[in-house]
């Protein structure tokens, strides 16, 4: 589907909501005897798909049997189910209720295959008064050929009637091409897919622009059990809509089955469609967050309308439905034999198109950057994935120049601000030939995207056009009650005016802090808010900000893009704060910890061992070691000649850097450092040596004093800490 929407510069308020088209369908429905009553069967079931499925409340649905008129008292045409509406569910019940009045022809009833009449009758029915200028098409379910040999209405020769009904078919396609009346035959068993083709390619084939796949064209199966499938989608294509992949399953007495189906983001509006075959099946509908949906009324921001419950098929419509993967939850009660279940999504996106110019009032000569970008009813396009598929350009045109194209893209290069952001941008060179008006048309082209064509217009700024303006507003998450700052940058040639602004396309829920500027003689800035209403829901909130000058002119304009977000409960900020905290001791603990065992270590001097001399060089008279784990330093006296461990009091000792020893005497004063093998001297007159069996590495080298036995250490034990590393 082509969206072509233009620049609105003096729309003040929304743009009404966007609905999916309505169209207006034609079911042909072969009765003729070549079928089987298995055929007739699945006819029924494609043709109910087709009411229960469609989109929009303003549709419109008829189903016409067709055989053939033989004799006395016989029709060609039967309309089972006349021009109906399908904006209720009791108005799609009864749709799927009067289908079921489709039957297989007996002899006496005409039951050869007239495709005249029946191409005829559904020409008629379009041809009927509309004011909603709804889509027109016609499907037509066969499985034979034109045979209408026994029908004297065509002809007194019957070897010319058919000829005679084939030359109809022919004027009728013509009236189906001058009105706009699409075609899509299905054919299956041994339908001539050649007489198909003439019936697709006669009517009109450009219901969606330029996209391929809603070209009408004939469709044949190998039987009738694969009409459904192949009925809804072209019923789909026609239309201009998306479908989702089919989720087929059995169902056996007694069981249960979930199918799960995808919803994309870009649609507005889907039926999920299923197909349970005995109408004793229950179906029950889950959303993506898991939660069960009414089948009637609302539920969130969605509204649900079922129909066919009491019937082989049946569909639930929603109107902005939640994107993402839904559950079908099928349940047979006993007695029920085994069952081949279905389900399938068709769904249209009914998107606004929003534009805005760097420059709304741009001069002959000048660069103007165009974006685009797409919203639905509940807020703003942005992700790269939805809008895979779909084609984003413009166009310009104006007084004193030809159109000119405008070539869009979301590469993050160029005019386009950021990569992969929904926002697609051109620039483009007004032509020095431009004189006065001046207009941009967006068009978005994709399957399942619908949307409307609405003027702008604006014009070259003139020699009395002295002033210009910019606004600067990011986006941001606000919460509800809270505001955005923006600016309004702006040069004026001219005497000082006041500026308005105002907001197009924005939910009441969001007002501005004022509704002008002034815009003194010079540059200036000017600062404005916006103020989110303190009961505005949560969700995304877009739109187009827009600046005027005294005579009602845009000169400004920029994209609204606010998050609104309630605040953060207290206990949730606090859990928030909480876990953070634990993840920085999660990280920090094990490295605090093999710190501190590194000082412990690096402290420890269970490895030392003192030597008392009375002069330097002769032998110690008596050695003390370091006692093993009780801190960074222990105590001595000497006594007798003799070093004595003692607490509290005495001489102390720990150790410095590298492979200092530092010695403080019993009066707290600093001794000097000792090393080992050079002792220092003692206030009593006596000296003082130290080993350090750490130093030699486990014993590789000789100690300083005493014997030349290897040292063995004594700090294998395990350190504090040790456990948790």
């Amino acid at each position: 589907m082509t969206t072509a929407v233009a620049l609105h510069p003096t729309a003040a308020q929304a743009a009404p909501p966007s609905d999916v088209k309505p169209v207006r369908v034609v079911i042909l429905v072969d009765e003729s005897g070549s079928l089987k009553d298995q055929d007739v069967t699945r006819e029924r079931a494609a043709a109910q798909l087709i009411a229960l499925s469609e989109l929009s409340e303003q549709s419109q649905v008829a189903v016409v049997g067709f055989g053939s008129s033989n004799g006395p008292g016989q029709s060609a045409v039967d309309i089972v189910c006349p021009l109906t509406g399908v904006q209720t569910a009791q108005d799609r019940e009864s749709l799927s209720r009067c289908v079921e009045k489709l039957r297989l022809r007996t002899a006496e009833e005409g039951n050869d295959t007239d495709h005249a009449a029946a191409l005829e009758q559904a020409l008629d029915i379009m041809g009927r008064p509309d004011d909603q200028q709804r889509a027109k098409i016609v499907f037509l379910l066969t499985d034979g050929v034109l045979d209408v040999r026994n029908s004297p209405q065509y002809g007194a020769d019957a070897q010319a009637r058919n000829a005679n009904a084939q030359a109809q078919i022919t004027r009728s396609l013509a009236d189906a091409e001058r009105g706009q009346v699409q075609i899509w035959p299905l054919g299956f068993g041994a339908a001539d897919k050649s007489a198909l083709d003439a019936f697709a390619a006669g009517g009109w084939v450009q219901p969606c622009g330029d996209q391929q796949t809603s070209t009408p064209k004939a469709r044949v199966v190998a039987t009738s059990a694969d009409v459904e499938r192949s009925l809804l989608e072209a019923f789909a294509y026609a239309r201009c809509a998306g479908i989702e992949k089919s989720v087929t399953d059995s169902l056996d007495a007694g069981a249960t089955v979930d199918l799960n189906v995808n919803i994309p983001i870009i649609a507005t509006d889907g039926s999920i469609v299923v197909v349970k075959r005995d109408k004793r099946i229950q179906v029950t509908y889950f959303d993506p967050e898991g939660t069960q949906v009414p089948k009637q009324g609302e539920l969130k921001e969605s509204t649900f309308q079922a129909a066919g419950e009491a019937g082989p098929v049946e569909s639930l419509r929603i109107r902005n439905p939640l994107p993402g993967q839904w559950r079908i939850r099928l349940e047979s009660p006993p007695g029920v034999s085994r069952q081949e279940v279905s389900a399938t999504v068709v769904w249209q996106g009914a998107l606004r198109a929003s534009i805005s110019l760097s420059n709304p009032r741009p001069r002959p000569g000048e660069q103007v950057n165009v974006r685009l970008r797409l919203q639905t009813r509940t807020g703003t396009i942005t992700d790269p994935a939805a809008l895979e598929g779909l084609r984003f350009s413009a166009r310009m045109s104006g007084e004193g120049f030809q159109e000119v194209p405008v070539e869009l893209g979301d590469t993050g290069e160029g005019a386009d601000r950021a990569r992969s952001d929904g926002e697609y941008s051109g620039q483009i060179v007004i032509p020095a030939t431009a004189t006065g008006a001046l207009s941009f048309v967006g068009k978005v082209s994709g399957p399942g995207v619908a949307g409307d064509e609405r003027p702008y217009a604006t014009r070259i700024a003139g020699p009395a056009d002295r002033l210009r303006a910019q606004v600067e507003l990011g986006s941001a998450t606000v919460e509800p009650g809270g505001t955005l700052a923006g600016t309004v940058r702006v040069t004026n040639e001219a005497e000082p005016v006041q500026l308005g602004l105002r907001l197009v396309d924005v939910p009441g829920t969001v007002g501005l802090s004022a509704q002008q500027v002034q815009a003194p003689t010079g540059s200036s800035e000017q600062g404005f808010e916006l103020r989110v209403s303190a009961d505005a829901g949560e969700g995304t909130v877009s739109g187009v900000l827009q600046v005027l000058d005294p005579a009602g002119q845009v000169v400004a304009e920029e994209f609204v893009d606010v998050d609104v977000r309630p605040p953060t409960p207290l206990w949730q900020r606090a859990l928030q704060a909480l876990l953070i905290l634990l993840a920085i001791l999660a990280v920090a603990l094990p490295f605090l910890l093999a710190r501190r065992r590194a000082r412990r270590r690096a402290a420890d001097p269970s490895e030392l061992t003192l030597h008392l001399f009375d002069r330097p060089g002769e032998p110690y008279i008596s050695r003390l070691q370091a006692p093993l784990g009780e801190g960074p330093e222990f105590m001595f006296e000497v006594s007798d000649g003799r070093l004595v461990r003692t607490y509290g009091t005495g001489y102390a000792v720990r150790r410095g850097q590298g492979r200092t020893v530092l010695v403080r005497d019993p009066s707290g004063r600093e001794l000097d450092p000792l090393l080992p093998g050079q002792p220092i001297a003692l206030p009593n007159g006596m000296y003082l040596g130290v080993d350090d069996g750490r130093a030699r590495g486990g014993g590789a080298e000789q100690p300083a004093y005493g014997s030349a036995e290897p040292y063995r250490s004594r700090t294998h034990r395990p350190m504090p800490g040790d456990d948790l590393l």
